[in-house]
């Protein structure tokens, strides 16, 4: 599990391309990696990803057909940053929101309003059966970011950045037509899954 609450942006120095997966290497921080160990969960743009190997400040994972299939990694290019968070301790303080690290879709920017001190980004689920998970003031984790869902418009709905995500971010630097990872929140989707079964349940009994 992870917080959404992004620890460091890191850059890809290489994409190896195999049959039916990628294995990107990614350069971190310093301090970032002091206590890594291989086989650990990393949320990369949203995306838990296991590390396979560890080489000073290198992280090599491993992106299998699956997981390209559902995710923005498909598009990646070397140069390109992505937001970084460890996963969750027990006792870890959680500032943000519970996220799984499971992307449930791509979503399209398709507008972007740029404020003094902040921004207000609108995006376009790929598939519009998410939008029924994604209510007005609940929580969305946006390229591993959590955050606020501001407004809803049909099949689209906006949130905002404030200085400190702008700052620690590379959601700050995307552009109008580029796309995210996306993760609907856990809880409202149980919630509304739990809710709609009940009903259809009851309707044929």
């Amino acid at each position: 599990m992870f917080s959404g609450i992004i620890q460091c942006i890191a850059k890809i120095k290489s994409i190896i391309k195999k049959k039916n997966f990628l294995q990107i290497i990614i350069k971190t921080p310093n301090y970032f990696n002091y206590d890594l160990k291989r086989g650990d969960s990393i949320a990369n743009n949203g995306c838990c990803l296991t590390i396979r190997e560890i080489n000073n400040n290198l992280l090599y994972f491993d992106i299998i057909k699956n997981t390209l299939d559902i995710t923005t990694f498909k598009k990646l290019k070397k140069g390109d940053y992505l937001n970084i968070e460890k996963s969750l301790k027990l006792i870890d303080f959680v500032g943000g929101h519970l996220i799984t690290g499971h992307i449930t879709d791509i979503a399209k920017i398709i507008r972007i309003n740029n404020y003094i001190n902040s921004k207000t980004i609108w995006l376009k689920p790929y598939h519009k059966s998410q939008m029924k998970y994604i209510i007005k003031k609940s929580f969305i984790c946006i390229d591993g970011i959590s955050l606020t869902i501001d407004k809803i418009h049909i099949n689209q709905f906006s949130v905002n950045l404030i200085p400190e995500t702008i700052i620690r971010t590379s959601l700050s630097n995307k552009k109008i037509n580029q796309n995210v990872n996306i993760e609907v929140d856990l809880y409202t989707k149980i919630s509304v899954n739990t809710i709609k079964n009940y009903f259809t349940n009851k309707l044929f009994t």
